[in-house]
């Protein structure tokens, strides 16, 4: 089992989306499969290399006026700009409309 999934969106002009839609429910196929598969064909036909993992951006540097709390959780770090960004294994990703 998964420990953690994250989901990432993307933006689509509106008739996009609805010829997507449309396209999928015409041949039996969910939109976000449909996309996943055809994103990993283009990306697979440029050579382009599967990640181990993703890269987590940093939290904001807290302002003067923000409460700086200094307890993080586990997987999360104080706010240093010279140290590295954090990697997460990838578990699942999905495009959300």
């Amino acid at each position: 089992m998964a420990k953690r999934q994250t989901r990432r969106s993307i933006s689509v002009k509106g008739i996009t989306y609805q010829r997507l839609k449309d396209y999928c429910e015409d041949n039996g196929l969910s939109v976000s499969g449909y996309l996943e598969d055809i994103i990993a064909e283009k990306l697979d036909a440029a050579g382009a290399p599967v990640p181990t993992v993703v890269k987590r951006e940093p939290p904001p540097a807290p302002s003067a006026s923000t409460n700086t709390n200094t307890n993080v959780g586990p997987r999360e770090s104080n706010t240093n700009n010279n140290k590295p960004v954090e990697v997460d294994e990838i578990v699942s990703q999905h495009f959300t409309f």
